[in-house]
């Protein structure tokens, strides 16, 4: 079973209820670039010399945060006889909150140390969002601090809540203590681009 299908698979059985076939297909396609992306330009965990992340090749289209939905005329200008599907029409916008496009939030968001270790994609997939044009859904990255590890903060109060070693950075506790003005953006990408039209 490839990637794409067995992360779709998983996605499925840990939404409720799950969002459709064609989106989650759609989402995770988009997981298989950036983690591609990501590896192209990411820099080993041992490395002691250049820390810098590598460039990434120009022969690779750079695409995201945002990832809209193809329209119409992108598969009508794609195919020679286009065969429309309903369901690319109900397809939402997808923002991908990854270290690749916000270096920036490599920090725990409790103790705000810089000793963290991304840990993967959420594992329940993308949480839908209402966004400033379009609703979207918005898919994150797990961060998990070593420090807070450690030191044992990771118990929470005796509900479950509270301070935690590993969050996701589309859970609100990961944001909880940014102030506004430091919310990283892109200012190139702008929700207005996805239309519903």
């Amino acid at each position: 079973m490839s990637q794409v299908k067995s992360r779709v698979e998983g996605w499925k059985k840990k939404q409720n209820p799950p969002s459709s076939d064609a989106q989650l297909e759609w989402e995770s396609n988009i997981v298989e670039y950036v983690n591609y992306m990501y590896g192209q330009v990411k820099i080993h965990g041992n490395a002691t010399r250049d820390t810098r992340p590598k460039p990434l090749s120009k022969e690779i289209p750079l695409l995201g945060p945002l990832f809209c939905p193809p329209s119409y005329m992108h598969i009508q200008r794609r195919c020679s006889a286009p065969v429309f599907n309903p369901e690319c029409a109900y397809l939402q916008p997808l923002n991908i909150i990854h270290p690749f496009y916000y270096p920036g939030l490599a920090r725990c968001p409790q103790c705000d140390s810089g000793a963290i270790l991304w840990e993967g994609w959420t594992t329940t997939g993308a949480r839908d969002v209402h966004g400033v044009h379009v609703e979207e859904r918005a898919l994150g990255f797990q961060l998990r601090c070593k420090d807070c590890e450690e030191t044992g903060t990771s118990k929470g109060d005796e509900m479950g809540k509270g301070p935690k070693f590993c969050v996701a950075t589309t859970n609100a506790v990961f944001w909880a203590k940014w102030e506004h003005w430091e919310v990283p953006s892109l200012s190139t990408v702008s929700s207005s681009q996805c239309s519903t039209d």
